[in-house]
């Protein structure tokens, strides 16, 4: 049952962080909107990966939290200053690491 449970956890995890690249990429009617946006699809982000939303198991497991919150960080403040495709970068970078926890079996 768990296992279910962190299948719809880490895709609904994926979902949003593809959204969030999705809405990253796409042209927007103007600077001030798009920032709102994005600010909510980055929060979303935030939330989901808290530790009850997203429980990872193991020694670093705040660790590994850490790194991927780090990195919602970053996205958001390389889209905030233009750097779109950095953004986007690391948005992916994020959705390999949670793919890589839970392919090693460390997301509960």
């Amino acid at each position: 049952m768990s296992n279910v449970r962190a299948s719809i956890g880490v895709g609904l995890l994926v979902g949003l962080t593809l959204s969030a690249l999705l809405m990253l990429m796409a042209s927007a009617p103007s600077q001030a909107q798009m920032e709102g946006v994005c600010e909510v699809q980055f929060d979303q982000l935030r939330a989901h990966l808290a530790p009850d939303a997203l429980p990872i198991t193991g020694v670093k497991a705040d660790k590994e939290r850490a790194g991927l919150v780090k990195l919602v960080d970053d996205a958001q403040t390389l889209a905030s200053i233009g750097k779109t495709s950095d953004a986007v970068k690391k948005l992916g970078d994020l959705t390999v690491k949670v793919d890589q926890l839970e392919a090693a079996g460390r997301i509960d």
